[in-house]
């Protein structure tokens, strides 16, 4: 069997949604996704198969437009994930990196990829809904500089942040002082880490370079068998409900 690692049968419904994603950008760092060359497939599978929430890949899905990935609606989708290889560019999406602030895995497995590549612009984002919104964020500037944030948007408590996301964001060459009054509002950088809107943050670190479920980008698709450790957790945060 493919899948000896999951107790709940494959058609088990999903309790949740969301986006888990990891971006990648080695130097030179492109000035915007117009200049990304064509998905490589044969890099995105090395990278698949090397990536540390996965212990191997069971199906080639095949090569798609990135916003076509399909969302999980049931416990065999949690295994399918998406890499994109676009030159120096690389995207994984993954439901694996899904947490509820206990593993903190998009922070570990952003410093695992920034160590796989030393230089690197790592900037990582799981936004869930499971029965309460939970976000993780990060980003790694090449020195190493961390920006971390995990939480419940909303709720002061459990909330863990670390790092300065003005100096951040000053260092990708985003100053907030400069940013129009409403968009300063929207960021709420002057609140506590739990009034801050995290996604935005993530949106201005990778600025004309996010290629997440970019209708022009093509990604290679795959079914994997995660590992024991990661399909544990995956049970507990999407199917924990039934």
């Amino acid at each position: 069997m493919t899948d000896t690692f999951w107790t709940r049968p494959a058609d088990t419904r999903v309790s949740g949604s969301g986006e888990c994603t990891l971006t990648v950008l080695t130097p030179p760092f492109p000035d915007s996704i117009g200049s990304f060359p064509p998905h490589d497939p044969v890099r995105a599978r090395a990278f698949a198969e090397s990536f540390p929430t996965v212990e191997r890949i069971v199906e080639d899905l095949g090569v798609m437009p990135a916003d076509q990935v399909p969302e999980p609606g049931t416990r065999e989708g949690l295994d399918v994930i998406a890499v994109g290889c676009w030159g120096g560019v690389t995207c994984v999406s993954d439901p694996a990196l899904a947490d509820d602030g206990t593993d903190c895995a998009v922070r570990e497995e952003a410093r695992a990829l920034h160590r796989r590549y030393p230089g690197s612009l790592v900037v990582g984002s799981a936004h869930v809904d499971l029965g309460e919104d939970h976000v993780e964020d990060v980003v790694l500037l090449p020195d190493g500089t961390l920006l971390h944030a995990s939480g419940y948007p909303g709720f002061e408590d459990p909330w863990e942040s670390q790092g300065d996301p003005r100096a951040v964001l000053r260092a990708l060459g985003v100053d907030v002082d400069l940013l129009d009054e409403d968009t300063r509002e929207d960021l709420g950088l002057d609140g506590e880490p739990h009034l801050t809107n995290w996604e935005m943050v993530i949106s201005l670190a990778l600025q004309d370079r996010d290629p997440r479920r970019q209708p022009h980008l093509d990604v290679s698709v795959f079914r994997v068998r995660h590992t024991r450790a990661y399909t544990a957790t995956m049970e507990e945060m999407w199917l924990s409900r039934h």
